[in-house]
């Protein structure tokens, strides 16, 4: 069971339980659509490999944790209600929220529209294989941030995280919510773990490194292949050579992706 995603075929099974693909199968997928087929193998092996997710699977609560980060989640807790929203509130803050997240990203692309957004709320609440979260700081009720999760096969993928960035001062909401969702997902509802999100190709944030300093997140490493459709393995094999000098584009992404494939750092 596979998606199409921004023209990828990405597997729609917990990183645990993906199958490998046969030719045929490929060949099956490229006749409805798409030009490339992102195939994960081998998940959480014990040796590095160039490619893994961030996951966490296990939960100790504030003990887990440093005095510093302890001390952080506290402020967090004590400034901000964090809790699962309302698909009224997503609707009436969702937007906005996205909108002040996005601008201080280091790498730019196309931000979803706010109709884009706004369909996926109503998908996200009319599914219960999903959860949103919201943030208001108490003192004035003002909307902070949200979080999207998708829960499937005993696991729960953060599929997407959003916060103002005239929030993120001393008060700490990401360390608040990041700590609400692991305390919900592995602490209470005894998932197998969460994960965060496959190896960051376009660094447009630094989450996954924030995770895996604070929260104790991890590198559950595994084996990735891209498949192309012709003619675009072509193009791929003649301009990967040039992956270090290109522009950042679309191209230069692919190329990245390609050198994981291959096993190598780019």
């Amino acid at each position: 069971m596979s998606m199409l995603y921004k023209g990828v075929w990405v597997s729609e099974h917990a990183p645990h339980n993906i199958q490998k693909l046969t030719d045929k199968d490929c060949d099956a997928l490229f006749k409805q659509g798409g030009f490339a087929i992102r195939e994960i193998s081998d998940f959480d092996v014990p040796t590095e490999t160039s490619f893994y997710a961030v996951i966490k699977d296990q939960f100790g609560d504030m003990e887990e944790l440093s005095k510093k980060v302890r001390t952080k989640v506290r402020k967090a807790q004590k400034t901000y209600e964090i809790r699962k929203a309302t698909l009224d509130e997503m609707l009436k803050y969702g937007a906005d929220i996205y909108y002040a997240a996005y601008s201080k990203y280091k790498v730019k692309s196309i931000p979803e529209t706010k109709e884009t957004l706004e369909a996926r709320f109503r998908k996200v609440d009319a599914s219960d294989d999903y959860d949103a979260w919201i943030m208001f700081r108490i003192e004035d009720n003002a909307p902070v941030g949200w979080a999207i999760t998708h829960i499937f096969e005993n696991m729960c993928e953060y599929e997407t995280v959003k916060v103002d960035a005239a929030f993120l001062d001393s008060t700490y909401p990401s360390y608040g919510l990041f700590f609400a969702m692991n305390q919900h997902y592995l602490g209470e509802r005894k998932l197998s773990y969460v994960n965060a999100g496959w190896k960051s190709v376009t660094h447009h944030s630094n989450i996954q490194e924030f995770l895996i300093e604070q929260f104790n997140f991890r590198k559950a490493y595994c084996k990735m292949k891209m498949r192309y459709k012709f003619p675009l393995n072509i193009i791929v094999s003649l301009l990967y050579p040039l992956r270090k000098i290109l522009p950042n584009s679309k191209i230069k992404t692919m190329l990245m992706q390609e050198s994981f494939s291959r096993g190598v750092e780019c």
